[in-house]
């Protein structure tokens, strides 16, 4: 019988023990080009701008500025550092959840794994991704998707700004289909024209994302016959899609940052209890149209950084293989969009309150008087 050298032997129960005790977690804190963190970074000791910038992280936009702090909150002075501070744009989550609560009784539970989750990768001294946490996210986004199937027409009249905003990406996504019909000029009666309406989904800083499997214009004649153009439709491009959208519209409804002219956001439209979603009004920014560009690509480069991060752990022979094609797409994505929002949100307030701009309530966009955040 061949005998295996000691050495070979303990190199396989050690890849053994490894194996089987591996934790599912990722750590981000050591990896030099994630972004999400860069300005917290940036303030050093000024304690005044980082008491404003703690303000605003852990409110949404288009809410006057309030540096107030809960009465249950910690004595010690709020700090970058302390686990308030650390945590602080964890906050307009939870509210939005507590809002979903109201509207949506029995469906607010799953929802506050999201906070856990971006409170892992907030966390500027132990910066992680727990991956058994994002699979619950994609059972959530399943169910949130099949929930718009089965009640679309109710969540149209009645539901959270969270349903509302998810219906409306949801369906840009999909096309949002008319039919019309119109003559045919050769006299053989009428001829069904589907439009798509839009472009497909456009996120707040304008790119958009369509369905592969809907084509630019689609004729049925009266005969029957079908002229179609469309791309195939692939499992992975599709549920990363459809997770996409869900976190697009969940962080949207948490810290409405101003969209540009053309989001989808734009066009959700909102209840008496609610204001508008705040669009970027280049007349009165809130920042720089420079800090606007720079918010945006530290965003989209946190999102790649991150996805491939994930990416490579959740793939090929890692201990953290999903071994699953579909899903590994869909937790990457998830990943990265999580980080992109994030970075959305707080570059936003680093630049409101380092370029000492106003911040403006959506529903005064009209004309009302500024709410100043930080001073010049």
């Amino acid at each position: 019988m061949t005998r295996w050298p000691y050495a070979v032997c303990a190199l396989l129960a050690l890849l053994l023990v490894q194996t089987g005790c591996s934790s599912s977690v990722l750590q981000l804190r050591d990896q030099l080009d994630l972004h999400f963190g860069g300005y917290r970074q940036k303030f050093d000791d000024k304690k005044e701008l980082v008491t404003k910038f703690l303000a605003c992280t852990r409110q949404a936009h288009d809410e006057p500025l309030n540096e107030r702090r809960d009465p249950s909150a910690s004595p010690d002075p709020l700090s970058l550092q302390s686990p308030e501070g650390q945590a602080t744009s964890v906050r307009p989550l939870m509210s939005l959840i507590d809002r979903v609560r109201w509207r949506h009784q029995g469906k607010d539970a799953s929802l506050y794994i999201l906070a856990d989750v971006l409170d892992d990768v907030a966390n500027d001294a132990n910066a992680r991704i727990d991956l058994d946490k994002l699979k619950q996210v994609v059972e959530i986004v399943r169910q949130w998707h099949g929930h718009l199937g089965l009640d679309e027409d109710q969540l149209e009249q009645d539901a959270s700004r969270f349903a509302r905003t998810l219906l409306a990406y949801n369906k840009a996504y999909f096309g949002d289909l008319s039919f019309t019909a119109r003559s045919d000029y050769a006299g053989a009666g009428l001829r069904g024209v589907v439009k798509i309406t839009s472009k497909g989904f456009v996120d707040r800083s304008g790119n958009a994302l369509l369905f592969p499997g809907i084509s630019a214009e689609l004729e049925v004649s009266p005969a029957n016959s079908v002229r179609m153009s469309a791309g195939t439709v692939d499992s992975q491009r599709v549920s990363a899609d459809l997770m996409r959208i869900f976190l697009e519209a969940f962080f949207d409804a948490a810290y409405r940052v101003p969209a540009v002219h053309g989001a989808t956001a734009l066009q959700v439209g909102p209840d008496s209890l609610e204001s508008p979603y705040p669009e970027f009004d280049a007349n009165r920014p809130m920042i720089s149209l420079e800090a606007l560009a720079r918010v945006t690509r530290d965003a989209l480069r946190a999102e790649a950084a991150v996805t491939s991060f994930v990416g490579k752990a959740v793939r090929g022979g890692s201990v953290f293989s999903a071994q699953n094609e579909t899903l590994a797409a869909t937790l990457e994505t998830a990943a990265g969009v999580i980080a992109k929002k994030l970075v959305e949100h707080e570059g936003f307030c680093y630049f409101q309150v380092t370029e000492g701009k106003p911040a403006i309530a959506a529903n005064d966009q009209a004309g009302a008087e500024y709410v100043p955040v930080a001073t010049p």
